[in-house]
C-alpha cells in the first residue's frame, strides 16, 4: 500500500509532514491527533480516514467547514497533490506513488541546504520508504535507539512526523503540555530556561542526532525549558504513543532514557542554583 501524508504549515514558518497511519482527527483541541492553534480551526474541525481505497477528510460540523478550490464541502475525497483548508489553515494530501510527489514535499518544507538534501525524501530509487538509510543512520547513532534492530528503527519512522522549522522559531515553549520526543536531523536548536523574573539562560544548544522531550515524555509533566532553533531546521518527532511501544518492548532504551533524564534534570536544578 502506498504511504500518504499531510503536508500543512502553521503560522508562517512551521511547515510539517505527518504520516496518515489511521483515522486522523484535527483540530485545535489537544485531544486530536493532528493540533493546529489556529483560532480559525475549530477544537474538533475534521476526521481523515480510509474508506476501502479512498483517503477521506469529513467535517465534524466545525464554524469554518472544509474548503476546496474556493467550495466548502462536508467530506471530500482525497488525491495525491489537493489541497484543502481548515479555516486559514491550507492541508496538501500526499502520496507517494508519483513522482511528482517528491517536488511537492520538498517545497512544502523548505530543503535548500545541501546537508538536508542528503536526506533524500521520497528517493526515486525507492518510492517504497519515504525514510531513507540517512535518517536510519541517524536514529541508530543516538544512544537510547543503539540496540534496535533495523526493522525496529523502520517502524519507529515510519510513524514518526517531520518539521521544518526557520532560524530563531519557537519549538516547545516552557510550560507547555506533551509528550513527544523530538531528534534533531538538521540544524541547531537552543534550549534555555525562564525563571521566576522572566530572564532567561541558556542551558544547552543541540546539534544533528541530538533529542529533547524525553523530561515531559517519562514524567507526563509540561516542558520544563524554552526550545528554540537557532540555525534554519528540520526535527522528527516521536509520538508518545510509539515511543511508548519502544520503551515497553525495550528494556535498555527505557535504561537509558531514565539516565538521560536524571542528567538532565540535576543539569537544569544546578543551573538554576547557580542562577539564582
Amino acid at each position: 500500500m502506498n504511504k500518504c501524508y499531510l503536508a500543512f504549515q502553521i503560522g508562517s514558518m512551521k511547515k510539517t509532514v505527518y504520516p496518515l497511519l489511521g483515522p486522523t482527527t484535527i483540530g485545535r483541541d489537544a485531544n486530536n491527533t493532528i493540533t493546529i492553534p489556529d483560532p480559525t480551526v475549530s477544537r474538533n474541525h475534521a476526521k481523515v480516514s480510509l474508506q476501502g481505497k479512498s483517503w477521506i477528510v469529513e467535517d465534524l460540523e466545525s464554524a469554518n467547514g472544509i474548503k476546496t478550490n474556493g467550495k466548502q464541502v462536508e467530506k471530500l475525497v482525497l488525491k495525491s497533490g489537493l489541497t484543502f483548508n481548515l479555516g486559514k489553515i491550507a492541508l496538501t494530501f500526499l502520496e507517494n506513488e508519483s513522482s511528482e510527489v517528491k517536488d511537492e514535499l520538498t517545497e512544502t518544507v523548505e530543503i535548500r541546504s545541501a546537508s538536508v538534501e542528503d536526506l533524500d525524501i521520497l528517493n526515486k530509487k525507492e518510492k517504497a520508504e519515504f525514510w531513507t538509510k540517512r535518517l536510519q543512520d541517524v536514529i541508530s547513532s543516538i544512544a537510547f535507539f543503539s540496540s534496535l534492530d533495523e526493522l525496529e528503527r523502520k517502524k519507529l519512522t515510519d510513524t514518526a512526523t517531520l518539521h521544518g522549522f526557520n532560524e530563531g522559531e519557537m519549538i516547545i515553549r516552557q510550560g507547555d503540555p506533551g509528550r513527544s520526543i523530538y531528534v534533531v536531523l538538521n540544524g541547531r536548536v537552543c534550549v534555555c530556561r525562564r525563571d521566576h523574573y522572566g530572564n532567561q539562560w541558556e542551558l544547552a544548544i543541540l546539534r544533528e542526532s541530538e533529542f529533547f522531550g524525553e523530561i515531559s515524555f517519562l514524567t507526563g509533566q509540561p516542558s520544563p525549558a524554552n526550545v528554540k532553533t537557532v540555525d534554519k531546521s528540520m526535527l522528527l518527532e516521536l509520538s508518545y504513543t510509539s515511543m511508548r511501544e519502544v520503551v515497553k518492548d525495550n528494556v535498555n532504551v527505557k535504561k537509558v532514557l531514565l539516565e538521560y533524564c536524571r542528567e538532565r534534570l540535576r543539569d537544569f536544578k544546578e543551573r538554576s542554583a547557580n542562577q539564582s
